[in-house]
């Protein structure tokens, strides 16, 4: 007798927390919906700056001309 209630007592306070915990999850699925809204409110106020960055042109070279190179130094050094 004493272990059917210890397994009932196990399951009651099983449920109650997965209750207590998926209130909680729900409220703060809730909560980050509210402040997205208004993070998203307050960007339209005041936005942020955005810096433009030049990008460097890079010339490219192809990779058998510099393999070429490479084996002109080495014979004449060699």
């Amino acid at each position: 007798m004493l272990n059917a209630e210890l397994w009932t007592q196990g399951f009651i306070i099983m449920i109650v927390a997965m209750g207590i915990v998926f209130g909680f999850l729900t409220v703060l699925v809730f909560a980050m919906q509210i402040m997205t809204k208004c993070i998203m409110f307050i960007n339209k106020i005041w936005p942020e700056k955005v810096e433009e960055t030049k990008q460097k042109t890079k010339t490219t070279t192809n990779d058998e001309s510099e393999i070429a190179l490479a084996i002109a130094v080495a014979r004449a050094k060699g």
